[in-house]
This record gives structure tokens, sequence and C-alpha cells, in this order.
């Protein structure tokens, strides 16, 4: 393979947000947490034909956080999407290309729970959307 594929994980824009946990009372620590849980699995897991830091073609991964009260216990899921990167238009020209992904994302509940234990479980769903991720990545690649 050519050069690696690019992991986009800047967060920066508050437009486009890439990691969304907006509707948590400590969203930034969250968002911070899993855009550094990227990172981190894309260096481990995923080998040589992926960086995070020397953009050129590849991807981004929109993953947003939502929670589900039920009684006392929340249950969290981190859902995601593939969009290619640079950003293309998707055919029609509307709307950004996206990479068809079927993961069935994990959730987790909590009752009670410290902010610690909240960023554990939102990195550990996180970890796995993205190890998920990978292999359609790789396979779009080769259409691109």
């Amino acid at each position: 393979m050519g050069n690696p594929i690019y992991v986009n994980t800047d967060n920066s824009n508050s437009k486009k947000k890439l990691f969304n946990a907006g509707s948590l009372g400590n969203a930034a620590a969250i968002e911070k947490k899993m855009q550094e849980v990227v990172v981190e699995t894309i260096r481990n897991d995923a080998g040589a034909d992926f960086n995070t830091d020397k953009p050129g073609k590849g991807y981004s991964l929109r993953m947003k956080v939502v929670a589900e009260k039920d009684g006392r216990a929340t249950t969290y899921t981190v859902t995601i999407e593939i969009l290619r990167f640079p950003p293309e238009k998707a055919k029609g020209g509307k709307g950004e290309a996206m990479v068809p992904i079927t993961v069935k994302p994990g959730h987790a509940t909590l009752e009670g729970a410290s902010d610690a234990d909240l960023l554990d479980a939102i990195a550990q769903l996180t970890k796995s959307n993205v190890k998920a991720a990978i292999g359609p990545m790789t396979i779009d690649m080769t259409r691109r």
C-alpha cells in the first residue's frame, strides 16, 4: 500500500464536531477522551497502514454519545459514521461522502456512576467503534 491512511481527529470545528457528547454535563472532558482513544487505538491496533498525524487521503470518524435515562440508570451508546477525508460530496452533490458501515454500537448502563466510571465506559465504547471501522476504511480506500 502507498501512503498510510490518515484518520482525522480534529475536533476544533464546533459546527462539525467529530466527537460529540453535547448532551452530557462533562461533554468537553468526554470529547477529549474520545479523541485520545481514537488516536491511541489507531496507533496500537491499526498498524503501519494508518496514521493520525500526517494529513492526507483518509477518513474522519464522527461519533456521538447518546444517553437514555431509565429510572435511576442511564444507558450510554456511542454511534459512529465514517466520512471520507478530505471531505467529498456524496453522489448527487448533497452531503458528505460516507463509508457504509454496519456496526451495532455497544452500550453501557450505569447507575449512580462517577465521572471517572462514565469516562471509562465511553472510552471502551469508542475503542470498540474504532476497531470496527478499520476494516471498512481499508476496503473503501482501495476504491478511491
